[in-house]
């Protein structure tokens, strides 16, 4: 076999192994907003209602990290989805508003992130 079918067939199989460790992972049931890092969904925490009016979303992230990095990050990568701050943590995106509501605890941080119709919070 040539040097060069071995080095594509390395750089192929690289490729293929770490993708998985590079591809950016979604909010579970809000499949436009990113987690952060390494946090993980709170089992069981989606509450989900698709009506008339909007939709009403409500999930649960959890992991070890500082309230200050996380909620950072939300508030640069959310202005980039369409979100437009509306007040500290409240954005409005179309006819819908996200809140997200963070809480320390003992070994780590939870934030909560609300989507419901813009009427409600009105």
């Amino acid at each position: 076999m040539s040097k060069i079918k071995i080095l594509i067939i390395s750089f192929l199989t690289f490729f293929l192994f770490s993708y998985g460790t590079f591809a950016l992972k979604f909010v579970n049931g809000l499949e436009d907003i990113p987690l952060y890092k390494k946090m993980e969904y709170v089992e069981d925490s989606l509450i989900l209602f698709d009506k008339i009016d909007g939709r009403y979303v409500s999930v649960e992230i959890y992991g070890d990290y500082e309230e200050y990095e996380v909620i950072d990050y939300y508030k640069r990568i959310l202005p980039n989805l369409g979100w437009k701050e509306k007040k500290y943590l409240i954005y409005n995106r179309n006819n819908e508003t996200l809140e997200i509501i963070s809480k320390k605890e003992k070994k780590g941080l939870s934030v909560k992130f609300n989507i419901f119709p813009v009427e409600i919070n009105q």
